[in-house]
């Protein structure tokens, strides 16, 4: 009888050490990354608590072989599409190739990309950042995990963590500690000029978005609509478009055409394009999603002046090799 009882003891003091490892860990990994899940929301619309519980879930707090080893906290694998680094874990099968990342926020990043990029996770975008059981629900029926209580965990964990609280932040606020005092803020979700971020703009980003093969991502004009409603809708400034453009006040922007909302790539994977007829070097950096300052100095050419027909217009910087050749 007292040896029963003597193991129900162990049992339940090794059951009680557990869970507090596993606590303290949560907390740990909440405090670390909240910030980076906030950033993310605010980019994208996805809630920043439905981030940190399938980060905390996947990465199992952060300590999974995976996240380790390769900063993958969210299990994303390979697909044909990925060309960054790669390892292999056992997973569904044996040896199964997954992403690797230099840094956690990148695994954060692409997380995003990948949840706004799919085209079965669209209508999860027409769902209040706030309805974190909506999106919970609505991850596992798009088919993100296979486990049948995946939505479950996710929102259990939420709702142990708290981690809604940071569904209204602009930035994470303090979590409970020796220090400071947990803050829990409310208000709309902001973007990082602290400008309201509204559930018409997430829409905007999620249905018109698209990414050029080098990963810049833009909007193409619609007819009738000027720079200036496009950066309405997108909360930019009228100039910053035009920079990241190369463009000026005085440039005429088409229907159809594609407008960056980020800054474009210093080269390109193409070694060089051959000028048409009337080809201007803007056109060219348009077309590539390369720097117009870059094409300028890759080409020795003073700014202004634009290619012939027929003209080679190298789009990256010569290689060593090449340098030696000439």
């Amino acid at each position: 009888m007292l040896t029963n009882r003597y193991l129900h003891l162990l049992i339940v003091s090794f059951t009680a050490l557990v869970m507090t490892a596993q606590t303290n860990a949560r907390t740990a990994y909440v405090l670390n990354y909240s910030q980076i899940a906030v950033d993310e929301m605010n980019r994208s619309g996805i809630p920043a608590s439905i981030t940190l519980a399938q980060g905390i879930l996947e990465s199992g707090n952060g300590l999974s072989e995976l996240a380790k080893k390769s900063n993958n906290h969210f299990g994303i694998k390979c697909h044909g599409s990925w060309t960054g680094e790669k390892v292999y874990h056992d997973d569904d099968a044996k040896g199964e190739c997954f992403r690797a990342y230099k840094e956690v926020r990148h695994s954060y990043e692409d997380h995003t990309d990948f949840l706004v990029r799919g085209s079965r996770y669209e209508f999860l975008f027409e769902l209040e950042p706030s309805d974190y059981k909506g999106w919970a629900k609505g991850l596992k029926k798009a088919g993100y995990a296979t486990a049948p209580d995946y939505a479950d965990k996710l929102i259990r964990i939420i709702e142990q963590e708290e981690l809604h609280r940071f569904d209204f932040a602009a930035t994470a606020p303090l979590l409970a500690s020796e220090d400071t005092l947990s803050v829990k803020t409310e208000g709309p979700t902001l973007n990082a000029k602290g400008k309201p971020v509204t559930n018409a703009k997430k829409k905007f980003l999620i249905h018109r978005m698209k990414y050029h093969e080098n990963g810049t991502p833009y909007v193409v004009l619609k007819t009738g609509e000027t720079l200036e409603h496009l950066a309405d809708s997108l909360h930019m400034r009228v100039p910053v478009l035009l920079s990241i453009n190369d463009a000026s006040y005085e440039t005429v922007f088409h229907s159809g055409e594609a407008v960056y909302i980020d800054y474009k790539k210093p080269r390109s994977k193409q070694k060089f394009v051959i000028a048409s007829e009337g080809l201007t070097m803007r056109a060219i950096s348009q077309q590539h999603a390369v720097s117009l300052d870059k094409l300028y100095k890759y080409n020795d050419f003073p700014v202004g002046r634009q290619p012939q027909r027929g003209e080679q217009i190298r789009l990256r910087p010569v290689g060593l090799l090449e340098k030696f050749k000439d």
